[in-house]
């Protein structure tokens, strides 16, 4: 014998993918990271280290099938524009800081070699004054950084 009524389950939405919420988690860590003109390598580091963070779970966020989906279904329209626009500054910001992470290394690299060769004091005072300068440039370039990408937000 059949059922006379038919039951029906509730359709709830559907909770947000991981990818989704990782985003939103490395935006929020990036987004309480300060980054001044007198903080330490290391704060720097670490905000370098949430880009990159962010950088990947967007990656991740991007290359799901149903997110290429959605992309082609709505492609040219404004708020898909304004998400490949800010992935593609994301990217230029990635690119800035990996960048400027090789000049700190080489400039890291030059100053040891100074201090272990020791000729001079005037070569090691030039690495030192060419290190100095490259660390003041990196906190700006960082600060900048971090500036774009809480307008990206």
């Amino acid at each position: 014998m059949a059922n006379k009524y038919h039951a029906r389950s509730n359709s709830f939405p559907s909770a947000s993918h991981p990818s989704t919420l990782r985003v939103e988690e490395e935006l929020n860590n990036l987004k309480n990271c300060e980054v001044t003109f007198t903080s330490t390598s290391g704060s720097i580091g670490n905000a370098l280290f949430l880009i990159q963070d962010l950088y990947v779970c967007l990656d991740d966020l991007l290359n799901l099938p149903s997110t290429q989906k959605l992309i082609s279904h709505y492609k040219g329209e404004r708020c898909v524009e304004e998400l490949l626009d800010g992935s593609v500054r994301l990217l230029d910001i990635c690119s800035i800081t990996r960048e400027t992470m090789l000049q700190i290394k080489e400039n890291v690299q030059a100053l040891h070699s100074a201090l272990r060769r020791r000729k001079s004091d005037s070569s090691i005072e030039k690495s030192v004054a060419e290190y100095n300068f490259c660390t003041k440039k990196v906190k700006k370039s960082a600060k900048k950084l971090i500036t774009s990408l809480k307008q990206i937000v």
